[in-house]
């Protein structure tokens, strides 16, 4: 995982690769992001709703359900982020798992009945990233993709010229 976002897997439970993807479809604000690179058995979507973005990946075989988010969004993402688990939780039976560094006891998946402790243990996890971020790049919020972060924010700062008008 790239030092600028967060990311979250949801594995398990008994939805096909369909019902996963109809399930991320019928989310709204949802559609497919066209400038992902295609791999074979991976579809991606990008859920926008205007002040928050998430980058997802579903994979089949075993179906899994990637989300991530930049950590130079606002604050507000955090809850967006528990907002979409949740639903998406329910809507497939999933657990969910936090793909960061954390303790080894929370190094686990996590059910929809443990989703206040998950809330917990990833709203510490992206505070202490996001700290991480601000020192490095600063406070200025951006609600964006990952390769638009990369554009804009990191390599301006890490080779000087690059996407500066000349």
């Amino acid at each position: 995982m790239g030092f600028e976002s967060f990311r979250v897997e949801l594995h398990g439970g008994s939805a096909s690769y369909g019902d996963a993807d109809t399930a991320v479809r019928e989310l709204p604000h949802v559609r497919p992001d066209r400038h992902s690179v295609p791999l074979p058995g991976s579809t991606y979507y990008l859920f926008d709703d205007g002040r928050h973005v998430f980058e997802l990946e579903l994979k089949d075989s075993p179906v899994r359900l990637s989300c991530r988010f930049t950590l130079c969004h606002p604050p507000s993402v955090d809850a967006a982020l528990l907002g979409l688990m949740r639903d998406l939780m329910a809507r497939l039976g999933t657990e969910v798992t936090i793909c960061d560094d954390v303790r080894p006891d929370h190094a686990r998946p996590f059910s929809l009945p443990e989703f206040a402790e998950f809330s917990t243990v990833a709203l510490r996890s992206i505070a202490a990233r996001r700290a991480e971020w601000v020192a490095a790049f600063g406070a200025d919020p951006l609600a964006a993709t990952t390769s638009e972060v990369h554009e804009r924010m990191i390599l301006p700062r890490c080779q000087p010229g690059v996407g500066q008008p000349t």
